[in-house]
């Protein structure tokens, strides 16, 4: 499974860069045991108390800063800041297309297995950390969509409620991008309208 996510990923046509600020963020695979035959994808929940994005859900990640080597490097500092990743445990298997952000952040997500499983701990940003089973996203029972207007864009974009957690926005969009390319999802997006519009 781990080398056919890597051969899709290998066949993305990557866009080219913007001029914006970038970010890296990190979809996180895991099992939580060896017995464990699902994947998993991580994902977080960040602060109340936080100034922006608070109390969304989104991947560990964030923007890219001068002592980073390139994105992926970003994603891993982050979420080994934010999450306590063992970095040294993540497999690297690709990247996604990157889509802008509302404050128009040029988000990169990278895609990583962890190798050997860990306990995870939040640091201040974050208030939660859970997994959600592949097969829970993949159900079409599952998926949520909501109209999105934005000046002369509308779009529909899906969401996930898991455990009361909701999935939603830009972190909906990367997480139906991956499925739909690694996982053969046919989540509806409407992700190139999305990638080539930045008038917010």
């Amino acid at each position: 499974m781990l080398d056919s996510i890597k051969q899709k990923l290998k066949q993305i046509n990557l866009t080219k860069a913007t001029n914006y600020k970038k970010a890296g963020v990190l979809i996180l695979l895991l099992k939580e045991s060896e017995e464990e035959e699902e994947y998993q994808v991580l994902f977080t929940k960040r602060s109340a108390k936080l100034k922006t994005h608070s109390g969304e859900v989104s991947f560990p990640g964030g923007k890219w800063e001068e002592i980073d080597t390139d994105l992926y490097a970003t994603a891993l500092r982050e979420s080994n800041e934010e999450i306590n990743l063992k970095i040294e445990n993540v497999t690297k298997l690709g990247s996604l297309n990157f889509l802008l952000s509302r404050h128009k952040i040029e988000v990169n997500p990278f895609v990583g297995y962890l190798d050997k499983f860990q306990d995870f701990k939040g640091n201040f940003e974050i208030d939660e950390i859970f997994t959600v089973p592949i097969s829970f996203l993949m159900n079409d029972k599952n998926i949520i969509y909501k109209e999105f207007n934005r000046k002369d864009l509308k779009v529909y974009i899906p969401s996930w409620v898991y455990n009361g957690n909701r999935i939603w926005g830009l972190t909906a969009m990367i997480a139906a991008d991956f499925l739909n390319i690694c996982f053969d999802a046919s989540i509806n997006t409407d992700l190139d309208l999305i990638r080539t519009y930045d008038e917010y």
